[in-house]
């Protein structure tokens, strides 16, 4: 087969090609065909190839003086009147007369995904257009071919059923998963209006049932109930999207039916407009914000780190300032601290793309005019209210500590402590353990990280009680990741700790205390994936030979020699194993660098140099070559001329 596209196909791809290309081969009469891929370059390179063997295949029988043409016609959509069955109708009426002598195959129909960027209405049409397949079955006398992504595929399967149960075959190119969990934040959509999830099978009928209404309102210009139908269909999409079916184009359709909402609101005369339509319109704006938000954090999940993907998140926050400007806090407290609560959010995960001190700070003022409002409506607060309360302290406390990493790191870190400790207020680890250890966690990372600046075992007996009281409750079975975690932490803050006393029986018991807790967290790693952890297992490796090398070498200890030499083995042990376990992550990764390039190998390779000649001041050439007989055979050539 011939192909005039530079892309690589990968053997189950092709398998896929290989049938698709059988099933039009056959030339049987009206069959509709769905062919899903979601890279572009790869849809393509697959159409042209279909044309190309196609045209191949049919030469055979043609003169070579004849005109040729290709036996399967591709078609681009009308974005304008999106009726894939009238463009064959009117293309086969056109040409009907150049196939005389020659077959036709069919037609395959490209530009689907552009549909995403038309107005609602448009994409519904589309819809429509798909569920007449019936109407034009009798004249189809060829293969019918559907090229679409895969968010198309499902709303094809619930928005238009007759065509879907009509397809001969589905034929996907889909790319493996790559799947990453994401820490929740707390943005949320507008409670009000949200209804229980409905079943995917009963979806079609109320859409379609809105389509007609508003296809009906705009040949009425029947402005307000057009609003009102608008606003549900957002409503729809929007709730599918709470009930987890994160889709693209439920984002799609469900932002682009809000925005009708706003846009048809001007046209409306100022004295139709109820005060609960007024005021659902700034449920509107804060429902665009998050949905736009919610699309950033999916988008970021899907691996869609383009540009586009960042607009996604500062159209949020602009729907956000919009929101706010139409509050009245006095009269909507409860509204005015939601859309500020999410407002924060946003900007805090901007700060990680750009400008971060500046949008940090913006994250900052958000969240803290949130709190002002819930504290001046102290009585009225309900669960709900504590629970806001609560969070926006955790992330305020949160904003602060990142704040602390950029600039002014004392008053930031105290401030980022005074929120988590205001927050731990409302909590309680009966009703909520797991949120009561994260808030602890948080509170013993922010008092070691003010240790660093401000050097005080005060500060770290804080962080080893804060992180102790978490690991009450992040045990190895209710919260196996953060557990493994919070020990590493441990083992850090005991080794710093130990590192304040120059009494060397308290340093050598802060320091076993590190010993066990960096042991207890490689143990929990051990059943864990690495992609799940949020700490560096090569490094606690490296901290554990590190704290065994202190205890075998502190004169002060007074250790008879075989402890010493225990204690030395034990850290080559993991020095070893940190060097093993790179090797083998670079090996599973495909690392096309050199290894002994980077900074990880560098450190470790002096960590092994200095214990192995401990091993000689011990033992002499004994100890040494009992020391290198442990080591690698790669590192060897590395670390002889060194010794």
């Amino acid at each position: 087969m011939s192909s005039n596209c530079s892309i690589l196909v990968s053997e189950t791809h092709q398998q896929t090609y290989n049938r698709l290309q059988q099933a039009l081969g056959l030339q049987l009469r009206r069959q509709v065909f769905i062919a899903v891929c979601d890279n572009l370059n790869l849809r393509n390179h697959l159409v042209l190839r279909l044309q190309t063997d196609f045209l191949s295949t049919n030469q055979i029988n043609i003169a070579p003086q004849s005109q040729i043409y290709p036996a399967l016609i591709s078609l681009k959509l009308d974005l304008s009147d999106p009726n894939p069955f009238q463009a064959i109708t009117k293309w086969y009426a056109q040409n009907k007369s150049d196939y005389s002598n020659q077959d036709l195959i069919g037609f395959q129909i490209l530009g689907i995904e552009h549909l995403t960027r038309q107005p609602p209405a448009m994409q519904w049409s589309f819809l429509r257009y798909l569920r007449t397949l019936e109407n034009h079955l009798d004249g189809l006398e060829f293969s019918f071919l559907l090229w679409i992504s895969t968010p198309w595929l499902y709303c094809i399967q619930q928005s238009a059923p007759e065509f879907w149960e009509r397809r001969t075959g589905v034929f996907e190119w889909i790319s493996d998963p790559t799947p990453s969990d994401l820490e929740s934040e707390t943005i949320s959509l507008d409670s009000a209006n949200i209804s229980q999830p409905i079943e995917s099978d009963r979806i079609s009928d109320p859409v379609q049932e809105i389509l007609d209404q508003i296809q009906q309102f705009e040949q009425q210009s029947a402005l307000l109930p057009l609003r009102q139908a608008y606003r549900q269909l957002g409503n729809i999409y929007r709730d599918r999207i709470i009930a987890g079916e994160h889709l693209e184009v439920h984002y799609t359709l469900a932002i682009q039916a809000y925005e009708q909402v706003l846009e048809i609101i001007p046209e409306l005369d100022k004295n139709s407009i109820s005060s609960d339509d007024q005021d659902d319109s700034i449920h509107v704006f804060n429902d665009l914000g998050t949905l736009y938000w919610m699309g950033f954090r999916q988008r970021f999940k899907d691996n869609l780190k383009s540009p586009d993907s960042l607009d996604y998140l500062e159209k949020s926050i602009i729907f956000y300032q919009n929101a706010l400007m139409k509050i009245d806090p006095e009269i909507h407290p409860n509204l005015y601290i939601q859309v500020q609560k999410n407002l924060g959010t946003a900007y805090a995960d901007l700060a990680n793309w750009q400008d971060t001190i500046k949008n940090l700070e913006q994250s900052i003022i958000a969240y803290k005019e949130a709190l002002y409002y819930l504290n001046l409506n102290v009585y009225e607060i309900n669960a709900s209210r504590i629970q806001d309360y609560a969070t926006i302290q955790n992330n305020l406390g949160t904003t602060y500590w990142k704040l602390a990493q950029k600039t002014q790191p004392i008053p930031h870190l105290k401030a980022a402590i005074v929120a988590y400790t205001e927050a731990m207020g409302f909590y309680t680890p009966q009703q909520d353990p797991l949120n009561y250890a994260l808030l602890q966690t948080n509170l013993g990372t922010a008092y070691w990280t003010l240790s660093q600046h401000q050097p005080s075992a005060k500060l770290l007996l804080q962080a080893i009680h804060a992180y102790h009281q978490a690991l009450t409750y992040r045990t190895t079975t209710s919260a196996p990741i953060a557990c493994a975690a919070t020990y590493n932490n441990l083992g850090i803050v005991y080794w710093h700790l130990a590192n304040h006393y120059q009494n060397p029986e308290i340093r050598a018991k802060f320091l076993k205390r590190a010993i066990a807790a960096y042991q207890k967290a490689l143990s929990l790693v051990a059943d864990l994936s690495p992609a799940q952890l949020n700490f560096d297992p090569l490094a606690t490796h490296n901290n554990l030979g590190l704290t065994h090398y202190q205890l075998a070498t502190d004169s002060h200890l007074h250790l008879e020699k075989n402890t010493r030499i225990a204690y030395l083995k034990a850290g080559l042990k993991h020095h070893v194993k940190a060097v093993i376990s790179e090797s083998k992550q670079q090996f599973t990764e495909d690392v096309i660098f050199d290894s002994k390039t980077t900074e990880h190998h560098q450190t470790t390779l002096g960590y092994l140099l200095r214990t192995i000649r401990a091993f000689y001041q011990e033992s002499g050439l004994e100890g040494q070559n009992q020391a290198l007989s442990q080591i690698p055979a790669h590192l060897l050539s590395e670390i002889l001329p060194k010794i």
